[in-house]
């Protein structure tokens, strides 16, 4: 009994390991990523104490040391629906996820000390993130259909609504950032330092005062200018609010009295939000960016994502801090009032108040709907994220950030990697920039003006770059002639395309361009396509109709005619002749688009309402490649196919690295049968894959099947731990008996390098349309 058991335990893994490779063709394995770049998006910041924030992330709660940026702890669940409200002294919050098809809403509140979740409850109205919590009491308050909810964030009981007839609202609008504040009942709210008293700022052109605990409006705050009031902060002590519209000005009120103490101008464009020191006597007003004006080459003027400070007591600006960092959305003071967090878009910086500078940066993130380009060079091994006022770069390798590059008030646009991946080239409003990949530092600049240039591509030769802007002109550089520009497309005035896309064929004969032609409210797409005559760009052809949504690829064909792959509503490939474009097959899948480097494949994505994944095409017959991996849609490929950027949609919202060389090893290739011929032997009833021979076998062996349609035959060679080791692809064969010498598959007992095999058992296994099978095989030197 000792003997058998062990036997019967190792019969039993041969067993479930034949099963796996018999039915590895129809079981999609996932591919972990090799490297994730950037940390989790930070959303939102709440002081802790004077160590530690909180900070939201898109899938969690983190618990973060401000000195050094570690995480010191992490709670909590979100998804990308979920809303998080922290308590004004950051010991509670709630975690409000919407019920689907449904009106309710599904609260957690949170213990932030312990990291503990106190309770769970449910609503019978929606609750969204203009929620706020009471420091004296277990109350939450939350807005719905005009209406002021109380809820007992313990028990999750509903303790009424607010009683009393509220003015009408004014118009809303979007924000900037993309937050919709229309619909919104409270935009800003605080409870007053005791507890018994809720102030409202809700869309209209006042202030309300509630009584919490008779529920009943018992007033106004009068004075404000706008027909809104979009934020609130109430002081510590309790004597003071301040308010302020989407304008410029701030308000002080004295909450006793309702009286308007004094307004000030403390923004260009708009203020963002305001909150007073721990004191009571400072007033931290954050503004963000308006309108922007530019003469020649200078510097962009009017920025203003600032925090300005005002003393509370007589109204007088006292301070004014200032980074190289744009688009300011929140700030956060400490405790102790020494340090402010100010969030933008590309960083959080941690100000230290008494120094009046810079204490840390943490920028290792990447706000993926605000950045221009996010793209992996051609050899995989960097990173570059740009957006309008940074680059960042970073490192694959080690996943970590090397540079932080500042637009020092000019402006990114378009970007693009050279094909050897020592620079990268990006426009910075007016001028095109070659920037050493190593160091970030500018190493070319064009000398003549490339305005508002939001397309850059590198021809494959890395000589040409090629500059497009959105009122219609296109230019080529020449990196070894940077003080030459040719100018192949000027703008019309009325009567100019809009060039979304251009590209350069990949022997840098060809140069295109898709947009369109707006006339009459209907826009009418086209691609423009120019021939490389020397060292000038020759216009060709346009046409009009079709045109491509994300970057084109090209290939050269054996016979030397150069193809075209396209996005469009799906992928159109199309062979460029010299009057006009030929279409040569049409895919149903999505862009990006890139050929493989023998240009017989494709690499695309495909979307359904299931499911999106990255996809390979033998794009000559129009077939998908059928492979056993299941890997995320990509953003950006290496140059070879090797090494796929995605994006992580569902969770961090990071980038994530996958190493796809084993999977590209899988693809088949044209296998020379050494005169060997494929015919057609009677008709076949069923499909069967045949015991190959002779076996064992030393050097070489046939492999013969027979079909029953005609079907794309591939074989693959494994080793018994599932390695491939070969895969050979006749190509589609017609239905018949290819069991003889003279039809069957010749393996010539090498793997794909070329390199001979070593002696041991392998096992073949064939993929026919719906047909697969698997035998063994030994190799006997």
């Amino acid at each position: 009994m000792k003997i058998f058991m062990p036997l019967l335990r190792r019969n039993v893994r041969v067993f479930i390991t034949l099963i796996c490779f018999v039915c590895l063709p129809h079981i999609a394995f996932a591919i972990e990523p090799i490297a994730t770049i950037g940390q989790p998006v930070p959303q939102q910041h709440a002081y802790f104490d004077n160590g530690t924030i909180v900070r939201v992330v898109p899938t969690h709660i983190q618990i973060v040391d401000v000195n050094t940026d570690d995480v010191v702890d992490e709670f909590g669940s979100l998804t990308y629906d979920s809303e998080v409200v922290i308590s004004p002294n950051a010991a509670h919050l709630a975690i409000l996820n919407d019920i689907f098809n449904s009106p309710k809403t599904n609260v957690e509140i949170w213990d932030t000390n312990t990291q503990e979740k106190i309770t769970e409850w449910q609503t019978e109205s929606d609750i969204d993130g203009d929620a706020v919590f009471s420091l004296t009491a277990p109350l939450l308050v939350s807005y719905a259909n005009n209406e002021i909810h109380l809820w007992n964030w313990e028990t999750g009981e509903s303790l009424g609504k607010m009683i009393g007839e509220r003015r009408p609202k004014e118009f809303c609008y979007i924000r900037e950032n993309g937050r919709t504040c229309g619909g919104a009942s409270g935009s800003s709210s605080v409870f007053t330092s005791d507890g018994k008293h809720l102030i409202v700022a809700s869309m209209r052109p006042d202030i309300e005062l509630w009584n919490v605990e008779t529920r009943k409006l018992e007033g106004h705050f009068e004075g404000h200018a706008g027909n809104w009031v979009e934020g609130l902060a109430i002081s510590p002590d309790g004597t003071r609010l301040a308010s302020f519209e989407r304008s410029t000005l701030v308000y002080v009120w004295d909450i006793e009295s309702r009286q308007l103490l004094w307004k000030a101008n403390s923004a260009i464009g708009s203020i963002s939000q305001v909150t007073f020191s721990p004191d009571s006597q400072r007033l931290y007003v954050a503004s963000r960016t308006g309108g922007l004006s530019k003469f020649g080459t200078n510097p962009w003027e009017g920025w203003d994502d600032r925090v300005r400070v005002w003393d509370v007591q007589s109204g007088q600006q006292v301070d004014m801090l200032d980074t190289e960092f744009r688009s300011l959305n929140e700030i956060a003071l400490s405790p102790d009032g020494k340090m402010l967090i100010m969030h933008f878009l590309d960083g959080v910086v941690l100000w230290d108040i008494e120094k009046n500078q810079e204490r840390n940066v943490w920028a290792d993130f990447i706000e993926r709907w605000f950045y221009v380009e996010t793209m992996l060079s051609p050899d995989g091994k960097t990173v570059v994220s740009i957006s309008r006022h940074f680059i960042k770069i970073w490192d694959v390798a080690s996943q970590q950030l090397q540079h932080l590059i500042s637009a020092e008030d000019y402006e990114f646009e378009g970007f693009a990697f050279s094909p050897d991946s020592k620079t990268f080239a990006v426009s910075k409003n007016p001028w095109v920039e070659l920037r050493n990949v190593r160091t970030g530092e500018v190493e070319t600049r064009f000398s003549q003006y490339v305005l508002d240039s939001e397309q850059v591509v590198f021809s494959p030769s890395g000589r040409w770059i090629g500059a497009a802007n959105y009122r219609g002109d296109i230019v080529i550089l020449d990196s070894e002639k940077p003080e030459i520009i040719h100018r192949i497309h000027r703008r019309i005035e009325n009567d100019s395309p809009v060039f979304r896309y251009i590209a350069f064929s990949d022997n840098d004969k060809y140069f295109v361009a898709s947009g369109y032609i707006r006339q009459n409210n209907n826009d009418t797409p086209l691609i423009k396509l120019w021939k490389r005559e020397g060292d000038t760009f020759v216009f060709q052809y346009e046409r009009l109709g079709q045109g491509f949504w994300s970057p084109p690829a090209f290939a050269t064909r054996a016979d030397g005619s150069t193809v075209l792959a396209a996005p469009e509503k799906e992928i159109n490939i199309w062979k460029i002749l010299p009057k006009n474009l030929e279409l040569l097959t049409t895919l149903n899948a999505e862009g990006p688009v890139q050929f493989s480097p023998n240009g017989r494949y494709l690499f695309t994505n495909f979307y359904s309402n299931q499911d999106d994944y990255f996809q390979i095409w033998d794009w000559r017959t129009s077939r998908p490649i059928k492979h056993p991996f299941s890997i995320p849609s990509y953003i950006s490929l290496s140059q070879d196919g090797s090494v796929l950027m995605s994006y992580d949609y569902d969770s961090t919202e990071q980038y994530l690295i996958y190493d796809v060389k084993n999977l590209l090893s899988l693809l088949p290739y044209p296998v020379e049968p050494k005169g060997k011929q494929f015919v057609t032997l009677g008709q076949i009833k069923k499909n069967q894959l045949l015991q190959n021979f002779p076996n064992p076998f030393n050097p070489e062996t046939w492999i013969p099947f027979k079909l029953a349609d005609k079907s794309d035959v591939t074989i693959r060679i494994y080793t018994p731990t599932g390695q491939l080791i070969r895969s050979l692809s006749p190509g589609v064969m017609s239905a018949g008996d290819y069991s003889s010498q003279s039809q069957a598959v010749h393996w010539d007992g090498r793997n794909e390098k070329g390199e001979a095999v070593s002696s041991g058992v392998y096992l073949y296994t064939i993929n026919a349309g719906d047909f697969s099978s698997t035998r063994k095989m030994l190799i006997r030197k």
